[in-house]
């Protein structure tokens, strides 16, 4: 079975206060503390961190930090807050495999964030609500600094397919680049010069999920007319383009099926459009 190689890019905000922007998983959370201490911030340092959502390697090590220092505000968007809170219900509801060694626990949300709100850390962050890879995706703009840090709302154009809604993911998509932000930090690709070759990036991996959905129907000669998602065997289709991404042999996970079912959904609705 093919293996997908992943890595989560973090972010280090020193202000009058300082704050990290997401925390990994459990299993970084030596290197994170490593690295911060080498960038002057010890643990006892840290005054905040904002999840940006609250998938598994992003809050990883959320528990571990508070343990280290029970005085860190934990700060998140609404939607997220469940799944923080309860990452037992997060499991059960959105199933990753290796999600228990991924989260060290459930970590209380202290400060809940909403789109257009500001935190003054004697920098200004702005928080945008950008939903699509999440319900409760949030990301961090400091205009001072003209930097954008997005956590996963904008899909790597090398990476598999991991969003909930593809709607809500375009809106994120154009909000984002309405900030012309020059200096981007995505948790898929690291830092980024500029947000509108992010988005670009983002937007040929949607192109291509969408030409592949095409392509299989076509393949199957299926007929869209009066066909319901439920007769679909989604599998079968994730698994299509899976392969044609470059993953053949990476397993549909729930995560990915729900992704592409997206698509689908979409695809469905404009033959039947055209039908009309």
């Amino acid at each position: 079975m093919e293996q997908v190689e992943r890595s989560v890019y973090l972010a280090l905000i020193k202000g009058r206060k300082n704050c990290l922007i997401d925390t990994g998983t459990a299993g970084n959370f030596s290197d994170i503390v490593n690295f911060c201490r080498e960038n002057g911030v010890t643990v006892a340092d840290l005054d905040l961190i904002i999840n940006t959502h609250c998938h598994p390697d992003h809050i990883g090590a959320n528990l571990l930090f508070k343990k280290a220092n029970p005085g860190i505000t934990f700060c998140a968007h609404r939607l997220a807050r469940p799944y923080i809170e309860d990452i037992e219900r997060q499991y059960r509801e959105r199933p990753v495999p290796g999600f228990v060694n991924l989260v060290s626990g459930s970590t209380e949300v202290d400060c809940l964030l909403e789109d257009c709100d500001t935190i003054d850390i004697g920098l200004e962050l702005r928080i945008f609500h950008t939903p699509g890879h999440s319900a409760g995706s949030i990301s961090v703009f400091i205009p001072d600094r003209e930097v954008l840090i997005i956590g996963d709302a904008v899909p790597g154009r090398r990476d598999v397919p991991i969003y909930e809604n593809l709607g809500l993911l375009k809106s994120s998509l154009l909000k984002l680049q309405k900030t012309a932000a020059k200096h981007v930090v995505s948790a898929f690709d690291g830092y980024c010069q500029g947000i509108s070759e992010v988005v670009k990036g983002g937007m040929e991996l949607i192109d291509r999920v969408d030409r592949y959905v095409r392509e299989y129907f076509h393949e199957v000669e299926a007929d869209t007319k009066e066909l319901k998602i439920e007769d679909l065997k989604l599998n079968e289709i994730c698994s299509f383009v899976l392969e044609k991404l470059g993953f053949k042999g990476l397993p549909p996970l729930p995560i990915i099926v729900t992704s592409i079912k997206s698509h689908v959904i979409d695809y469905i609705a404009d033959e039947e459009a055209l039908l009309e």
